[in-house]
């Protein structure tokens, strides 16, 4: 299940994220519990250093990946939209999952493959552990 967690699917964005760290560290150091301060301090900072945006190719990028390394009987997408605070560019809720199948499609996926990685995969897998675990149930 490929996550869209910008630091996980953009180097640049992981990059930017970890380059914020000692900012952030030295601007608490300053302020104390100031928020108020600390927050126009780092937005001030960040108009002169633009955060990098990950992309729905990136993505694209990631899930060809797990494709090649586990094959496409073993790849769903996770999204994260519960869990995320920022946006991959192009992948901003479930209403642009059709871009996405359509940058894969250009890439040379079939109908099939895109059927498994849009849910097909997932609820195969979640069948067979069904399965499983009604046999752990009846040999108890």
């Amino acid at each position: 299940m490929v996550p869209f967690v910008t630091g996980f699917v953009s180097p640049a964005v992981m990059l930017y994220d970890q380059s914020t760290r000692p900012v952030m560290s030295d601007l608490r150091a300053k302020y104390g519990n100031d928020t108020a301060a600390i927050t126009r301090e780092i937005n001030q900072w960040r108009k002169s250093h633009p955060e990098p945006r990950a992309t729905l190719s990136q993505v694209a990028d990631q899930i060809e990946y797990v494709r090649k390394v586990a094959g496409v009987d073993h790849v769903g997408i996770g999204s994260d939209f519960d869990g995320i605070t920022e946006v991959v560019q192009g992948l901003e809720d479930v209403s642009t999952f059709p871009a996405l199948f359509a940058e894969l499609a250009r890439r040379g996926w079939s109908d099939n493959d895109l059927r498994k990685l849009a849910g097909k995969n997932f609820l195969r897998v979640f069948a067979e552990a069904e399965t499983i675990a009604r046999r752990l149930q009846r040999s108890r």
